[in-house]
Protein backbone atom coordinates (compact mmCIF):
# COMPACT_ATOMS: atom_id res chain seq x y z
CA UNK A 1 0.00 0.00 0.00
CA UNK A 2 3.12 1.98 -0.63
CA UNK A 3 1.84 4.07 -3.33
CA UNK A 4 -1.65 4.96 -2.03
CA UNK A 5 0.26 6.29 1.50
CA UNK A 6 2.16 8.42 -0.78
CA UNK A 7 -0.95 9.84 -2.60
CA UNK A 8 -3.20 9.90 1.07
CA UNK A 9 -0.28 12.14 2.58
CA UNK A 10 -0.34 14.23 -0.42
CA UNK A 11 -3.78 14.90 -0.45
CA UNK A 12 -3.81 15.24 3.09
CA UNK A 13 -0.82 18.29 2.81
CA UNK A 14 -2.49 19.53 0.00
CA UNK A 15 -5.65 20.22 2.12
CA UNK A 16 -3.75 21.48 4.65
CA UNK A 17 -2.14 24.26 2.28
CA UNK A 18 -5.43 25.00 1.06
CA UNK A 19 -6.93 25.35 4.76
CA UNK A 20 -4.05 27.81 5.37
CA UNK A 21 -4.38 29.70 2.40
CA UNK A 22 -8.06 30.06 2.54
CA UNK A 23 -8.79 30.14 6.69
CA UNK A 24 -10.15 33.79 5.67
CA UNK A 25 -12.57 32.73 3.52
CA UNK A 26 -15.63 30.53 2.77
CA UNK A 27 -14.76 27.24 1.37
CA UNK A 28 -15.49 27.02 -2.49
CA UNK A 29 -15.39 23.06 -3.07
CA UNK A 30 -12.36 23.64 -5.65
CA UNK A 31 -9.05 21.87 -5.68
CA UNK A 32 -9.64 18.77 -4.30
CA UNK A 33 -8.09 15.38 -5.09
CA UNK A 34 -11.01 12.81 -5.97
CA UNK A 35 -10.66 9.02 -5.44
CA UNK A 36 -12.00 6.51 -7.28
CA UNK A 37 -11.72 2.59 -6.94
CA UNK A 38 -11.64 0.73 -10.62
CA UNK A 39 -11.56 -3.20 -10.69
CA UNK A 40 -9.24 -4.03 -13.62
CA UNK A 41 -6.20 -2.40 -15.23
CA UNK A 42 -7.35 -0.40 -18.07
CA UNK A 43 -6.57 -2.09 -21.19
CA UNK A 44 -5.57 0.50 -23.33
CA UNK A 45 -5.94 4.66 -23.28
CA UNK A 46 -5.94 4.41 -27.00
CA UNK A 47 -9.78 5.70 -27.95
CA UNK A 48 -9.54 4.26 -31.21
CA UNK A 49 -8.54 0.49 -29.68
CA UNK A 50 -9.96 0.75 -26.22
CA UNK A 51 -13.34 -1.25 -25.30
CA UNK A 52 -13.50 -2.46 -21.80
CA UNK A 53 -15.12 -0.22 -19.51
CA UNK A 54 -12.37 1.26 -17.18
CA UNK A 55 -10.21 2.40 -20.27
CA UNK A 56 -13.51 4.14 -21.18
CA UNK A 57 -13.98 6.11 -17.39
CA UNK A 58 -9.99 7.09 -18.01
CA UNK A 59 -10.27 8.34 -21.34
CA UNK A 60 -13.68 10.10 -20.48
CA UNK A 61 -11.52 12.38 -18.19
CA UNK A 62 -8.20 12.70 -20.74
CA UNK A 63 -9.73 13.44 -23.81
CA UNK A 64 -12.61 14.98 -25.31
CA UNK A 65 -14.74 14.66 -28.53
CA UNK A 66 -16.82 16.78 -30.39
CA UNK A 67 -19.86 15.94 -27.83
CA UNK A 68 -19.62 14.99 -24.57
CA UNK A 69 -22.72 13.68 -22.50
CA UNK A 70 -24.39 16.04 -20.30
CA UNK A 71 -25.58 15.87 -16.68
CA UNK A 72 -29.57 15.28 -18.61
CA UNK A 73 -27.81 12.31 -20.56
CA UNK A 74 -28.41 14.35 -23.65
CA UNK A 75 -25.27 14.64 -26.21
CA UNK A 76 -23.59 18.39 -25.59
CA UNK A 77 -21.19 20.55 -27.48
CA UNK A 78 -17.42 19.76 -26.46
CA UNK A 79 -14.49 20.61 -28.76
CA UNK A 80 -17.38 21.55 -31.26
CA UNK A 81 -18.28 25.14 -30.95
CA UNK A 82 -20.58 25.34 -33.29
CA UNK A 83 -22.41 22.56 -36.19
CA UNK A 84 -25.01 22.51 -38.89
CA UNK A 85 -26.58 19.87 -40.43
CA UNK A 86 -27.87 19.39 -43.47
CA UNK A 87 -31.44 19.29 -44.78
CA UNK A 88 -30.97 15.50 -45.83
CA UNK A 89 -29.05 14.83 -41.98
CA UNK A 90 -26.10 13.51 -44.35
CA UNK A 91 -23.77 16.36 -43.88
CA UNK A 92 -22.30 18.12 -40.49
CA UNK A 93 -19.94 20.90 -40.38
CA UNK A 94 -18.35 21.70 -37.42
CA UNK A 95 -16.61 24.63 -36.37
CA UNK A 96 -13.97 23.71 -33.48
CA UNK A 97 -12.78 25.24 -30.19
CA UNK A 98 -9.68 27.05 -31.06
CA UNK A 99 -7.88 27.42 -27.59
CA UNK A 100 -7.80 23.29 -27.00
CA UNK A 101 -4.33 22.10 -27.01
CA UNK A 102 -2.40 18.46 -26.48
CA UNK A 103 -0.56 17.61 -23.71
CA UNK A 104 1.34 15.11 -21.58
CA UNK A 105 3.30 14.43 -19.01
CA UNK A 106 7.04 15.25 -20.59
CA UNK A 107 4.98 18.61 -21.26
CA UNK A 108 3.84 17.93 -25.10
CA UNK A 109 2.16 21.12 -26.28
CA UNK A 110 0.36 21.79 -29.47
CA UNK A 111 -2.85 22.80 -30.93
CA UNK A 112 -5.81 20.44 -31.63
CA UNK A 113 -7.33 21.27 -34.52
CA UNK A 114 -9.43 19.55 -37.44
CA UNK A 115 -6.66 17.21 -38.62
CA UNK A 116 -6.37 15.43 -35.53
CA UNK A 117 -10.34 14.05 -36.22
CA UNK A 118 -9.79 12.95 -39.12
CA UNK A 119 -6.61 10.91 -38.10
CA UNK A 120 -8.80 9.42 -35.08
CA UNK A 121 -11.83 8.12 -38.13
CA UNK A 122 -9.14 6.95 -40.50
CA UNK A 123 -7.41 4.79 -37.48
CA UNK A 124 -10.64 4.07 -36.31
CA UNK A 125 -11.65 2.70 -39.92
CA UNK A 126 -8.15 0.89 -40.88
CA UNK A 127 -8.74 -2.32 -40.44
CA UNK A 128 -5.07 -3.02 -38.77
CA UNK A 129 -6.43 -1.39 -35.99
CA UNK A 130 -8.76 -3.82 -35.29
CA UNK A 131 -11.15 -0.99 -33.25
CA UNK A 132 -13.77 -2.99 -31.63
CA UNK A 133 -16.26 -0.03 -32.19
CA UNK A 134 -15.51 0.51 -35.66
CA UNK A 135 -19.19 -1.18 -37.29
CA UNK A 136 -21.25 1.50 -34.74
CA UNK A 137 -19.90 4.35 -36.96
CA UNK A 138 -20.30 2.50 -40.48
CA UNK A 139 -22.73 5.58 -41.24
CA UNK A 140 -19.60 7.84 -42.31
CA UNK A 141 -19.21 7.80 -46.16
CA UNK A 142 -17.13 4.52 -47.39
CA UNK A 143 -16.58 3.73 -43.43
CA UNK A 144 -17.18 0.01 -44.54
CA UNK A 145 -15.19 -0.05 -47.26
CA UNK A 146 -12.21 0.49 -45.83
CA UNK A 147 -12.69 -0.91 -42.84
CA UNK A 148 -12.96 -4.60 -45.19
CA UNK A 149 -9.94 -3.24 -47.05
CA UNK A 150 -12.37 -2.40 -50.65
CA UNK A 151 -11.08 1.25 -50.19
CA UNK A 152 -7.52 1.93 -49.52
CA UNK A 153 -7.32 5.67 -50.28
CA UNK A 154 -8.53 7.27 -46.84
CA UNK A 155 -9.11 10.60 -48.69
CA UNK A 156 -11.94 8.99 -49.74
CA UNK A 157 -13.61 8.79 -46.07
CA UNK A 158 -16.57 11.27 -45.37
CA UNK A 159 -14.54 13.16 -42.82
CA UNK A 160 -12.62 16.14 -44.23
CA UNK A 161 -10.87 19.37 -42.61
CA UNK A 162 -11.59 22.46 -44.25
CA UNK A 163 -8.92 24.40 -42.75
CA UNK A 164 -7.47 23.57 -38.70
CA UNK A 165 -10.59 24.76 -37.23
CA UNK A 166 -13.48 23.61 -39.53
CA UNK A 167 -14.66 20.24 -40.07
CA UNK A 168 -17.10 18.07 -42.65
CA UNK A 169 -18.32 14.80 -41.61
CA UNK A 170 -20.86 13.01 -44.74
CA UNK A 171 -22.77 10.46 -44.00
CA UNK A 172 -24.09 7.95 -46.40
CA UNK A 173 -26.79 7.65 -44.25
CA UNK A 174 -29.12 9.38 -41.42
CA UNK A 175 -28.23 8.03 -38.30
CA UNK A 176 -30.65 9.20 -35.40
CA UNK A 177 -28.00 8.50 -32.73
CA UNK A 178 -25.09 10.40 -34.29
CA UNK A 179 -24.63 13.34 -31.74
CA UNK A 180 -24.38 10.70 -28.99
CA UNK A 181 -22.07 8.39 -31.02
CA UNK A 182 -19.74 11.59 -31.43
CA UNK A 183 -19.38 11.79 -27.83
CA UNK A 184 -18.13 7.93 -27.35
CA UNK A 185 -14.31 7.42 -26.57
CA UNK A 186 -13.70 6.01 -30.16
CA UNK A 187 -14.89 9.32 -32.12
CA UNK A 188 -12.15 11.28 -29.72
CA UNK A 189 -9.19 12.95 -31.68
CA UNK A 190 -5.90 11.19 -32.77
CA UNK A 191 -2.50 13.47 -33.08
CA UNK A 192 -0.78 12.07 -36.22
CA UNK A 193 2.82 13.01 -34.63
CA UNK A 194 2.14 11.99 -31.28
CA UNK A 195 0.81 8.59 -32.66
CA UNK A 196 3.99 8.12 -34.45
CA UNK A 197 6.30 8.89 -31.82
CA UNK A 198 4.37 6.36 -29.46
CA UNK A 199 6.01 3.73 -31.74
CA UNK A 200 3.24 1.29 -31.36
CA UNK A 201 2.78 1.91 -27.66
CA UNK A 202 0.24 5.05 -27.74
CA UNK A 203 -2.28 5.33 -24.66
CA UNK A 204 -0.56 1.63 -22.88
CA UNK A 205 1.32 4.13 -20.63
CA UNK A 206 1.76 7.68 -18.95
CA UNK A 207 4.91 9.27 -21.52
CA UNK A 208 2.90 7.95 -24.73
CA UNK A 209 -0.77 8.96 -23.51
CA UNK A 210 -1.48 12.46 -24.98
CA UNK A 211 -4.42 14.22 -23.89
CA UNK A 212 -7.36 17.53 -24.86
CA UNK A 213 -9.62 17.00 -22.56
CA UNK A 214 -9.63 18.61 -18.49
CA UNK A 215 -6.77 15.97 -16.75
CA UNK A 216 -3.93 14.30 -17.94
CA UNK A 217 -2.39 11.28 -17.13
CA UNK A 218 0.91 11.96 -14.52
CA UNK A 219 1.68 8.21 -13.52
CA UNK A 220 0.05 5.05 -14.18
CA UNK A 221 1.62 1.75 -11.94
CA UNK A 222 0.33 -1.73 -12.40
CA UNK A 223 1.70 -5.21 -11.83
CA UNK A 224 -0.18 -8.20 -11.97
CA UNK A 225 1.35 -9.80 -9.59
CA UNK A 226 0.85 -7.35 -6.74
CA UNK A 227 -2.19 -6.58 -4.67
CA UNK A 228 -0.53 -2.91 -3.95
CA UNK A 229 0.40 0.29 -5.59
CA UNK A 230 -1.48 -0.21 -8.66
CA UNK A 231 -3.33 3.19 -9.31
CA UNK A 232 -3.64 6.12 -12.60
CA UNK A 233 -2.78 9.73 -11.28
CA UNK A 234 -4.19 11.96 -13.09
CA UNK A 235 -4.07 16.00 -12.60
CA UNK A 236 -6.09 18.69 -14.44
CA UNK A 237 -4.55 20.33 -17.78
CA UNK A 238 -3.23 24.17 -17.23
CA UNK A 239 -4.27 24.63 -21.00
CA UNK A 240 -7.93 23.75 -20.86
CA UNK A 241 -8.11 25.51 -17.65
CA UNK A 242 -6.99 28.49 -18.77
CA UNK A 243 -10.23 28.80 -20.59
CA UNK A 244 -12.75 26.27 -19.32
CA UNK A 245 -12.08 25.90 -15.69
CA UNK A 246 -11.27 22.65 -14.32
CA UNK A 247 -12.51 22.79 -10.62
CA UNK A 248 -10.27 19.84 -8.88
CA UNK A 249 -6.42 19.02 -8.69
CA UNK A 250 -6.76 15.72 -10.14
CA UNK A 251 -7.97 11.89 -9.70
CA UNK A 252 -6.55 9.02 -8.01
CA UNK A 253 -8.11 5.74 -9.76
CA UNK A 254 -6.68 3.12 -7.75
CA UNK A 255 -6.80 -0.53 -8.99
CA UNK A 256 -8.51 -2.83 -6.27
CA UNK A 257 -11.35 -4.80 -5.80
CA UNK A 258 -11.78 -3.25 -2.04
CA UNK A 259 -14.59 -0.45 -3.44
CA UNK A 260 -16.83 -0.37 -0.46
CA UNK A 261 -13.94 -0.30 2.15
CA UNK A 262 -12.48 2.40 0.73
CA UNK A 263 -15.46 3.83 0.12
CA UNK A 264 -16.31 4.04 3.67
CA UNK A 265 -13.08 4.64 5.02
CA UNK A 266 -12.93 8.35 2.33
CA UNK A 267 -10.28 6.90 0.43
CA UNK A 268 -12.95 6.84 -2.49
CA UNK A 269 -15.76 9.74 -2.78
CA UNK A 270 -18.00 7.76 -5.05
CA UNK A 271 -19.32 3.93 -5.90
CA UNK A 272 -21.40 2.09 -7.83
CA UNK A 273 -23.70 0.03 -6.13
CA UNK A 274 -26.89 -2.30 -7.19
CA UNK A 275 -28.54 -4.44 -5.40
CA UNK A 276 -28.51 -5.62 -1.36
CA UNK A 277 -24.91 -3.64 -1.25
CA UNK A 278 -26.74 -0.23 -2.48
CA UNK A 279 -29.54 -0.35 0.22
CA UNK A 280 -27.55 0.16 3.32
CA UNK A 281 -25.94 2.94 1.74
CA UNK A 282 -29.56 4.90 0.83
CA UNK A 283 -30.24 4.75 4.13
CA UNK A 284 -27.53 6.38 5.15
CA UNK A 285 -26.59 10.38 4.38
CA UNK A 286 -25.40 9.71 1.10
CA UNK A 287 -25.91 11.48 -2.47
CA UNK A 288 -27.36 9.20 -5.01
CA UNK A 289 -28.43 9.02 -8.47
CA UNK A 290 -30.21 5.52 -9.69
CA UNK A 291 -30.57 4.66 -13.04
CA UNK A 292 -31.77 1.25 -14.96
CA UNK A 293 -29.30 0.71 -17.78
CA UNK A 294 -28.67 -3.09 -17.96
CA UNK A 295 -31.17 -6.02 -17.97
CA UNK A 296 -30.57 -9.65 -17.16
CA UNK A 297 -32.32 -12.86 -18.89
CA UNK A 298 -31.50 -16.19 -19.96
CA UNK A 299 -30.40 -16.87 -23.18
CA UNK A 300 -30.45 -19.82 -25.33
CA UNK A 301 -27.75 -20.92 -27.30
CA UNK A 302 -29.56 -21.74 -31.26
CA UNK A 303 -26.14 -23.81 -32.30
CA UNK A 304 -26.36 -25.99 -29.57
CA UNK A 305 -28.02 -29.17 -30.47
CA UNK A 306 -30.84 -28.84 -28.15
CA UNK A 307 -32.11 -25.04 -28.61
CA UNK A 308 -31.27 -25.35 -32.54
CA UNK A 309 -35.30 -26.39 -32.03
CA UNK A 310 -37.76 -23.21 -32.10
CA UNK A 311 -40.24 -25.99 -30.22
CA UNK A 312 -37.74 -26.27 -26.80
CA UNK A 313 -37.15 -22.63 -27.43
CA UNK A 314 -40.70 -21.95 -27.48
CA UNK A 315 -42.30 -24.28 -24.39
CA UNK A 316 -38.96 -22.73 -22.28
CA UNK A 317 -40.34 -19.23 -22.80
CA UNK A 318 -44.18 -20.07 -22.76
CA UNK A 319 -43.21 -22.02 -19.24
CA UNK A 320 -41.83 -19.18 -18.13
CA UNK A 321 -43.88 -16.53 -16.03
CA UNK A 322 -41.50 -13.82 -14.28
CA UNK A 323 -44.55 -12.10 -12.88
CA UNK A 324 -44.63 -14.78 -10.09
CA UNK A 325 -41.63 -14.10 -9.47
CA UNK A 326 -39.93 -12.54 -6.11
CA UNK A 327 -37.33 -10.19 -6.94
CA UNK A 328 -34.60 -8.82 -4.55
CA UNK A 329 -33.91 -5.01 -3.46
CA UNK A 330 -33.02 -3.19 -7.00
CA UNK A 331 -34.74 -5.76 -9.71
CA UNK A 332 -37.68 -5.15 -11.41
CA UNK A 333 -39.17 -7.57 -13.46
CA UNK A 334 -38.31 -7.11 -17.31
CA UNK A 335 -40.77 -7.33 -20.29
CA UNK A 336 -38.13 -6.28 -23.02
CA UNK A 337 -34.66 -6.30 -23.45
CA UNK A 338 -33.75 -2.50 -23.72
CA UNK A 339 -34.40 -1.11 -19.79
CA UNK A 340 -35.96 1.60 -18.68
CA UNK A 341 -33.24 4.34 -18.76
CA UNK A 342 -32.91 4.36 -22.50
CA UNK A 343 -34.47 7.80 -24.04
CA UNK A 344 -34.27 10.33 -26.25
CA UNK A 345 -36.49 13.07 -27.18
CA UNK A 346 -39.67 11.35 -27.05
CA UNK A 347 -39.12 10.24 -23.76
CA UNK A 348 -38.16 6.74 -22.15
CA UNK A 349 -38.05 3.52 -25.08
CA UNK A 350 -39.96 1.55 -23.10
CA UNK A 351 -42.60 4.47 -22.47
CA UNK A 352 -43.04 5.32 -26.16
CA UNK A 353 -42.74 1.47 -27.48
CA UNK A 354 -45.24 0.17 -24.12
CA UNK A 355 -44.09 -1.93 -21.16
CA UNK A 356 -46.33 -4.98 -21.83
CA UNK A 357 -44.66 -8.75 -21.67
CA UNK A 358 -44.39 -9.68 -26.02
CA UNK A 359 -45.28 -12.68 -25.16
CA UNK A 360 -47.62 -14.25 -22.29
CA UNK A 361 -47.19 -17.70 -20.27
CA UNK A 362 -49.60 -19.98 -21.79
CA UNK A 363 -49.34 -23.98 -20.09
CA UNK A 364 -50.74 -25.63 -22.89
CA UNK A 365 -48.78 -24.06 -25.62
CA UNK A 366 -45.44 -24.40 -23.32
CA UNK A 367 -46.46 -28.04 -22.96
CA UNK A 368 -47.17 -29.25 -26.36
CA UNK A 369 -44.34 -27.17 -27.72
CA UNK A 370 -42.43 -29.82 -24.83
CA UNK A 371 -43.79 -32.63 -25.96
CA UNK A 372 -42.91 -32.11 -29.86
CA UNK A 373 -39.51 -30.70 -29.26
CA UNK A 374 -39.01 -34.34 -27.14
CA UNK A 375 -39.82 -36.80 -30.16
CA UNK A 376 -36.58 -35.29 -31.20
CA UNK A 377 -34.20 -35.07 -28.44
CA UNK A 378 -32.28 -37.47 -26.84
CA UNK A 379 -33.46 -37.92 -22.84
CA UNK A 380 -29.99 -37.60 -21.85
CA UNK A 381 -28.82 -34.17 -23.55
CA UNK A 382 -31.97 -32.66 -22.12
CA UNK A 383 -30.58 -33.69 -18.32
CA UNK A 384 -27.65 -32.27 -19.35
CA UNK A 385 -29.14 -28.76 -19.57
CA UNK A 386 -27.43 -26.26 -17.17
CA UNK A 387 -27.62 -22.07 -16.75
CA UNK A 388 -24.59 -20.54 -16.81
CA UNK A 389 -23.94 -17.51 -14.33
CA UNK A 390 -20.61 -15.33 -12.84
CA UNK A 391 -20.21 -15.76 -9.72
CA UNK A 392 -19.92 -12.54 -7.17
CA UNK A 393 -22.15 -10.59 -9.43
CA UNK A 394 -25.75 -12.95 -10.19
CA UNK A 395 -26.48 -14.64 -7.42
CA UNK A 396 -28.70 -12.03 -6.16
CA UNK A 397 -30.99 -12.27 -9.51
CA UNK A 398 -29.78 -16.33 -9.74
CA UNK A 399 -32.62 -16.82 -6.34
CA UNK A 400 -35.17 -15.25 -8.36
CA UNK A 401 -34.11 -17.42 -11.51
CA UNK A 402 -34.37 -20.03 -9.66
CA UNK A 403 -38.24 -19.47 -9.20
CA UNK A 404 -38.32 -19.76 -13.35
CA UNK A 405 -36.45 -23.39 -13.08
CA UNK A 406 -38.97 -24.32 -10.74
CA UNK A 407 -41.92 -23.06 -13.06
CA UNK A 408 -40.27 -25.44 -15.78
CA UNK A 409 -39.74 -28.40 -13.60
CA UNK A 410 -43.50 -28.11 -12.62
CA UNK A 411 -45.22 -27.37 -16.18
CA UNK A 412 -42.85 -29.36 -18.73
CA UNK A 413 -41.46 -31.96 -15.60
CA UNK A 414 -37.50 -30.40 -17.01
CA UNK A 415 -34.77 -30.20 -14.55
CA UNK A 416 -31.95 -27.65 -14.68
CA UNK A 417 -29.95 -26.06 -12.63
CA UNK A 418 -27.31 -23.03 -12.33
CA UNK A 419 -24.00 -23.12 -12.67
CA UNK A 420 -21.38 -20.12 -10.78
CA UNK A 421 -18.09 -19.37 -12.90
CA UNK A 422 -15.65 -17.04 -12.90
CA UNK A 423 -16.21 -14.61 -15.50
CA UNK A 424 -13.16 -14.77 -17.06
CA UNK A 425 -14.66 -18.96 -17.62
CA UNK A 426 -18.35 -17.44 -18.73
CA UNK A 427 -16.82 -15.23 -21.38
CA UNK A 428 -14.40 -18.10 -22.63
CA UNK A 429 -17.40 -20.69 -22.84
CA UNK A 430 -19.95 -18.15 -24.70
CA UNK A 431 -16.93 -17.03 -26.73
CA UNK A 432 -16.55 -20.82 -27.77
CA UNK A 433 -20.08 -21.68 -27.57
CA UNK A 434 -19.81 -24.52 -24.86
CA UNK A 435 -23.00 -23.41 -23.10
CA UNK A 436 -26.72 -24.52 -23.48
CA UNK A 437 -28.29 -21.55 -21.54
CA UNK A 438 -26.45 -18.51 -20.09
CA UNK A 439 -28.09 -15.91 -18.10
CA UNK A 440 -27.08 -12.76 -19.35
CA UNK A 441 -26.70 -9.19 -18.75
CA UNK A 442 -26.64 -6.82 -21.28
CA UNK A 443 -24.89 -3.53 -20.91
CA UNK A 444 -25.46 -1.14 -23.66
CA UNK A 445 -22.55 0.62 -24.57
CA UNK A 446 -24.45 4.08 -25.03
CA UNK A 447 -28.13 5.54 -25.02
CA UNK A 448 -29.60 3.54 -27.90
CA UNK A 449 -31.91 0.75 -27.81
CA UNK A 450 -29.63 -1.02 -30.83
CA UNK A 451 -26.94 -0.85 -28.44
CA UNK A 452 -28.86 -3.70 -26.62
CA UNK A 453 -30.71 -5.13 -29.77
CA UNK A 454 -27.14 -5.53 -31.77
CA UNK A 455 -26.10 -7.66 -28.83
CA UNK A 456 -28.08 -10.76 -31.15
CA UNK A 457 -26.82 -9.73 -34.98
CA UNK A 458 -24.34 -12.10 -36.54
CA UNK A 459 -21.55 -9.58 -36.01
CA UNK A 460 -21.82 -10.03 -32.30
CA UNK A 461 -22.87 -13.24 -30.95
CA UNK A 462 -22.79 -15.79 -33.43
CA UNK A 463 -24.19 -18.95 -31.02
CA UNK A 464 -27.71 -17.07 -30.45
CA UNK A 465 -27.96 -14.92 -33.33
CA UNK A 466 -31.36 -14.00 -35.08
CA UNK A 467 -31.48 -14.32 -38.37
CA UNK A 468 -31.20 -11.36 -41.78
CA UNK A 469 -34.73 -10.40 -41.02
CA UNK A 470 -33.64 -9.23 -37.73
CA UNK A 471 -30.81 -7.16 -38.39
CA UNK A 472 -32.64 -5.49 -41.06
CA UNK A 473 -34.43 -4.05 -38.83
CA UNK A 474 -32.13 -3.04 -36.92
CA UNK A 475 -29.82 -1.39 -40.16
CA UNK A 476 -32.96 0.59 -40.81
CA UNK A 477 -33.21 1.69 -37.29
CA UNK A 478 -29.98 2.89 -37.46
CA UNK A 479 -30.68 4.46 -40.57
CA UNK A 480 -34.08 6.01 -39.90
CA UNK A 481 -35.16 9.73 -40.77
CA UNK A 482 -36.22 10.85 -37.11
CA UNK A 483 -36.54 8.81 -33.84
CA UNK A 484 -40.20 7.74 -33.77
CA UNK A 485 -38.97 5.61 -36.77
CA UNK A 486 -36.58 4.37 -34.44
CA UNK A 487 -37.80 3.54 -32.10
CA UNK A 488 -41.22 1.69 -34.51
CA UNK A 489 -38.72 -0.36 -35.71
CA UNK A 490 -36.29 -1.25 -32.71
CA UNK A 491 -39.71 -1.87 -31.72
CA UNK A 492 -40.39 -4.62 -34.28
CA UNK A 493 -36.97 -6.04 -33.74
CA UNK A 494 -37.10 -6.62 -29.98
CA UNK A 495 -40.66 -8.23 -30.36
CA UNK A 496 -38.96 -11.06 -32.89
CA UNK A 497 -35.98 -11.44 -30.93
CA UNK A 498 -38.20 -12.15 -27.82
CA UNK A 499 -40.90 -14.12 -29.52
CA UNK A 500 -38.17 -16.35 -30.80
CA UNK A 501 -37.20 -17.80 -27.58
CA UNK A 502 -33.60 -16.81 -27.93
CA UNK A 503 -33.84 -14.66 -25.12
CA UNK A 504 -35.76 -14.53 -22.45
CA UNK A 505 -36.64 -11.14 -20.17
CA UNK A 506 -35.68 -11.30 -16.17
CA UNK A 507 -35.26 -8.61 -14.73
CA UNK A 508 -33.97 -4.97 -15.01
CA UNK A 509 -31.03 -3.89 -12.45
CA UNK A 510 -30.91 -0.77 -11.02
CA UNK A 511 -27.37 0.74 -10.33
CA UNK A 512 -26.69 3.39 -7.95
CA UNK A 513 -24.28 6.36 -8.49
CA UNK A 514 -23.35 7.14 -4.59
CA UNK A 515 -21.40 9.93 -3.57
CA UNK A 516 -20.36 11.24 0.00
CA UNK A 517 -22.59 14.46 1.04
CA UNK A 518 -19.41 16.53 0.53
CA UNK A 519 -19.55 16.25 -3.08
CA UNK A 520 -21.52 18.21 -5.81
CA UNK A 521 -21.34 18.43 -9.48
CA UNK A 522 -20.16 15.09 -10.55
CA UNK A 523 -21.91 13.38 -13.43
CA UNK A 524 -21.85 9.83 -13.75
CA UNK A 525 -22.90 8.01 -17.48
CA UNK A 526 -24.51 4.82 -16.57
CA UNK A 527 -23.99 3.36 -20.38
CA UNK A 528 -20.13 3.59 -20.70
CA UNK A 529 -19.17 4.12 -16.91
CA UNK A 530 -17.35 7.59 -17.17
CA UNK A 531 -17.32 9.79 -14.59
CA UNK A 532 -17.24 13.72 -16.37
CA UNK A 533 -15.47 15.62 -12.69
CA UNK A 534 -14.58 18.99 -14.93
CA UNK A 535 -17.08 20.98 -12.34
CA UNK A 536 -16.65 18.40 -9.19
CA UNK A 537 -16.77 19.84 -5.63
CA UNK A 538 -15.68 18.99 -2.61
CA UNK A 539 -16.65 20.82 0.27
CA UNK A 540 -14.83 19.91 4.07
Amino acid sequence: MKKRTTIRISAFLLCLCCAFFTSCKEDDGKGYVFGYDISSNPGSLDPQYASDRESYLIIGSVFEGLFRIGADGNAEKAMAESYTVSDDGLTYNFKLKQDRYWTDVNGYSKKVTAADFVFGFRRLFLPETRAPKASEYFCIKNSDKINSGEITDLSQLGVTAQGDYSLTIELQYTEPSFAMLLAMPAAMPCNEEYFIKAQGKYGLDAERTASNGPFYVKTWNYDAWSNNNNNLVLRYSDKYNEHDEVTPLGLNFFIEDNHITDFTDGTSQSIVLSGSKAKSYLDKNYIYDEFSTAVYGITMNTSNSIFRSDKLRYALLYATDTAELEMPFGYTVADGAVPPSVKNSLGSYRDVVGGKAVVKPDEIKAYTAYQSACAGIDKADLYSVNIIAVENRDEEIGESVKGILQQWQAKLGMYCSISYISESEYDEKLKNGDYTLALTRLNGSYNCPEAYLNSFTDNVNKYSAMNSDYSKLLEKASQAKDEKEEYELCRQAEKQLISDGRFIPVAYVTEYFISTKNCENIIYDAFTGQIDYRNALYFD
